[in-house]
């Protein structure tokens, strides 16, 4: 133990020499992995998480273990790759990523997340002397698509193995933290909120830059006054004109380098074109030859249809004077060379989509954001304040800035006290995306019985979560069933008992068309009548836009109502508005000599409505009035028409003084659901996967013991997204085809929507996109009878273009004939390469592993892998 922990203050010493002090958190956490640990690290983008990974990269070679680091995606796995071989030696340095395969049997392995969950589910040699696993962005397991692989690592993993998880700072540390421990055992949280380049938050008026929060966080209002004092401009866009007055304005105030985020491919690269036409230069003649001829040699190693085809030239000059767009369609060896250029200082400005945020390490002075909305790829939606975050946690460089900018630009539509929220550091709390894949299934149960491998499901993160949900909806459910039975004690009717006939009457069958159109008629009367008698003062709750609102009413004007809600925000409604009757809820003080025009005077309001109705919105209250007026009509009972009450001439009354008891009712029935629905979700899921694959004989049921069945050791080694679709596929696949239609046909898999869905024009490869369309519905309709979605489209539009590419096809000719961006085609290849690999292992023994592995060796050009 000493000697692990003397390893910390060499290391300390060694930064030390280089002029870099270690900040506390950094050595807690090389402490930690000296104690032979398990470790989490959560702490902002750019405070210097890496430096724990370094210190077990250097106690693995100390104590002649390997270490495995993991990125998530190829690019930051590259970065990682450079920077170990060159602080350790190429000799001891190996890359795995699906396409690439470098020293594999190096003491350092830098390789993607995906890489080594596939060790473990082979149950891999190379782990046995494994020390050290490095989970880079932990946080990732909240991603739909790749989240599980991180959590199948972390339940996977050998208990020799020490995990060190590096996570950006979330909410939820210690939630996840603790299920860690209760599925690895002794595992440290190392937790730091400091950044330690402080970052100054600004917001761009015309050319005046405002503080968010004001030298001492202060109020907004000088932002607010200037905001309001901007001209609409329609959609707000940002023109050319502005960027350069941007420029201008970070030049001014030395705040370059910079990324400015544009939240659409197209954007960026408008806004490099339009600084090339008017021939800016926004770097010194010494930069300019330095660039000149760093992109001279990047240029040497593409042919000339190649640079047309990826549009390098014109790349060229906007980097050589100091400014690059940068996104997932750029040529990769165009984005590599911006990234190092950016790296060493010789640009000024690049502008990005939001994905960078979320890759490669490209910290700078400033990071601009053009808006608070970006793409989804079906609409503009708001940026989440985790998003927000990461966005701007680029800015301020260790040991070049002594403080980072996030300026964001003004529009007439920007609200300030939003981005001040977003601003905040408020981020949302990590979700698991965990289910189980079909792959993971067939894994388990090669590996153990299949009560063993369920019960590994049930200590996934998913379900570590959904079981303290459960116990939320547990305590919320009982504070219900209180409420309910004190709504029962309240009511009452000398006839008989009316919580009895409510009940009979909420659950009786569909009435006929005349009572119902009573109902609709006497409803909207209803309506009309609360919105005339609505009084000042009074807060309702009230079905509008979709939802239950609360509204205070603030004075009433000739059939309006000005109202304000728990927002604040002060509105007219009209009885128009109105998707349910204006239901009293309490009385709430209007303030006397205060102006509602005083952002103060409306969140003291809105604090005083939620107060008020805080407990009715947890429990659900006024759902009800979400329902259609169909519910008070209420159809033929002999048992309704029988009770007592039915006669009772105060009816009416009491079932309006009922309402509240039946909304209650409604909500513990859907809480009784829901909380059905988290007990063992995780295994039912893995109950209903396993299902799917008895159905289409990948498992074996043998007297209710499931086990793996013929198809399942080619199963076990597709792991892509549609694995069982690739499966059935490859199964039926007729003997015949060459290396070049394989390529073709392994591309329907990749689940890639940029490749289309169109029927290629090669009649093989249409027969077989026809094959493959039926085949993914018949595994839909499996899935459906058990309640599972996991089968994807195939997309074979480009099934044709990977045929001409793997036939030696230029990518000139291919560019132009899938009309992909270079940076997709080139992401597709290499993830096709990997597929074809996995088709080749997967077929080893058949005609299929020689004709996947040349179709793997042609795809695997240059171009692709450079």
């Amino acid at each position: 133990m000493n000697d692990a922990l003397d390893h910390v203050d060499h290391f300390v010493e060694e930064y030390a020499a280089r002029g870099i002090a270690l900040d506390g958190f950094q050595i807690d956490a090389c402490k930690a992995v000296a104690r032979n640990r398990d470790v989490l690290v959560c702490a902002p983008t750019g405070s210097g998480k890496t430096v724990v990974a370094h210190f077990a990269v250097e106690l693995a070679l100390a104590k002649e273990k390997r270490c495995v680091y993991t990125a998530p995606i190829k690019a930051l796995s590259n970065q990682k790759y450079s920077e170990l071989a060159e602080l350790h030696g190429e000799e001891y340095v190996g890359l795995l990523t699906g396409d690439v395969s470098v020293n594999r049997d190096a003491e350092i392995l830098v390789v993607t997340t995906e890489v080594l969950r596939n060790m473990l589910f082979a149950g891999s040699p190379d782990i046995d002397d494994v020390g050290y696993v490095v989970l880079d962005e932990v946080h990732y397991l909240a991603d739909r698509e790749r989240g599980p692989v991180w959590e199948e690592v972390i339940l996977t993993l050998p208990e020799h193995c020490r995990l060190i998880g590096l996570s950006a700072t979330v909410p939820n540390t210690g939630e996840l933290a603790g299920w860690l421990r209760s599925v690895r055992g002794k595992t440290e949280l190392v937790h730091s909120t400091v950044r330690p380049v402080p970052l100054r938050q600004e917001v761009a008026v015309g050319r005046k830059v405002f503080r968010l929060f004001g030298k001492d966080g202060g109020p907004l209002g000088a932002l607010v006054s200037a905001i309001a004092k901007l001209p609409p401009d329609g959609r707000g866009r940002i023109s050319d004109r502005d960027r350069r007055r941007i420029i201008d304005l970070l030049a001014e105030r030395d705040m370059l380098p910079a990324i400015e985020f544009i939240f659409s491919r197209k954007g960026c690269d408008k806004a490099v074109e339009a600084l090339l036409q008017r021939d800016i230069a926004l770097t010194g003649r010494k930069e300019r030859a330095e660039a000149a001829a760093r992109i001279a040699e990047v240029r040497a190693t593409l042919s000339e249809s190649d640079r047309r085809a990826v549009g390098f030239d014109a790349a060229a000059r906007a980097l050589v004077r100091g400014y690059g767009a940068h996104h997932a369609g750029v040529y990769p060896a165009i984005k590599e060379l911006t990234e190092k250029l950016m790296e060493d200082g010789l640009l000024r400005i690049v502008y990005a989509t939001g994905t960078l945020a979320l890759g490669i390490d490209m910290p700078v002075r400033t990071v601009v954001v053009e808006s608070l909305q970006r793409w989804d790829g079906e609409g503009f939606i708001d940026l989440s304040a985790t998003e927000y975050t990461q966005l701007i946690g680029r800015a301020g460089r260790r040991g070049k800035d002594a403080v980072g900018h996030a300026v964001v630009l003004a529009g007439p539509d920007l609200d300030p006290y939003i981005l001040a929220d977003l601003g905040s550091g408020r981020v949302e709390a990590l979700l698991s995306a965990f289910v189980p894949s079909y792959n993971t299934v067939v894994n388990l149960l090669a590996r153990m019985p299949y009560e063993q491998a369920r019960a590994m499901m049930g200590r996934s993160f998913a379900q570590y979560q959904r079981n303290a949900d459960l116990a939320k909806l547990e305590a919320r459910l009982a504070r219900i069933r209180r409420r309910i039975s004190a709504e029962e004690g309240r009511l009452h009717c000398d006839a008989g008992d009316v919580v009895e006939y409510a009940r009979l009457r909420a659950a009786s069958g569909r009435a006929p068309k005349s009572v119902r159109k009573a109902a609709k008629r006497e409803y909207r009367e209803r309506v009309s009548r609360s919105f005339a008698q609505a009084k000042n003062g009074r807060l309702y709750a009230v079905h509008r836009d979709g939802d239950v609102d609360y509204v205070l009413v603030l004075s009433a004007d000739r059939g309006k109502l000005r109202v304000i809600d728990w927002y604040g925000e002060i509105s007219w409604l009209r009885e128009a508005d109105l998707g349910s009757e204006l239901r009293d809820v309490g009385a709430v003080s209007l303030p006397v000599g205060r102006r509602l025009k005083d952002r103060s005077t409306r969140e003291d309001l809105a604090d005083a409505i939620v107060e008020q109705v805080e407990e009715r919105t947890e429990l659900g209250v006024d759902r009800d009035l979400l329902g259609s007026w169909s519910r008070f009509a209420v159809g033929p009972d002999a048992d309704l028409a029988a009770h007592p009450c039915s006669a009772c001439p105060d009816l009416a009354v009491h079932l309006k003084d009922a309402e509240t008891l039946l909304s209650l009712d409604a909500r513990a029935a859907e809480i009784e659901k829901t909380s059905a629905g988290f007990t063992d979700s995780v295994g039912r899921e893995f109950d209903a996967t396993a299902a799917a694959l008895v159905d289409v004989g990948v498992l074996q049921n043998h007297g209710g013991a499931i086990e793996p069945g013929p198809g399942a050791p080619t199963l076990r080694k597709l792991h892509l997204e549609n694995d069982l679709l690739a499966y059935t596929c490859l199964s039926a696949l007729a003997e015949g085809l060459t290396p070049s239609e394989f390529a073709g046909w392994a591309s329907m898999f990749l689940a890639d929507d940029r490749l289309g869905t169109a029927r290629p024009r090669s009649p093989v490869l249409t027969k077989l996109a026809r094959q493959a369309v039926g085949e993914a519905e018949f595994l839909r309709s499996v899935e459906d009878r058990h309640g599972i979605a996991r089968t994807r489209d195939v997309t074979p539009g480009c099934a044709d273009v990977f045929a001409a590419w793997a036939s030696g096809a230029s990518l000139d000719e291919c560019l132009r004939a899938s009309r992909m961006a270079a940076g997709d085609f080139i992401a597709a290849a290499r993830r096709l390469i990997d597929l074809l690999g996995q088709f080749a292992v997967a077929g080893e023994g058949t005609w299929i592993a020689d004709v996947a592995g040349l179709a793997r060796s042609r795809v695997r050009r240059s171009e692709v892998v450079a």
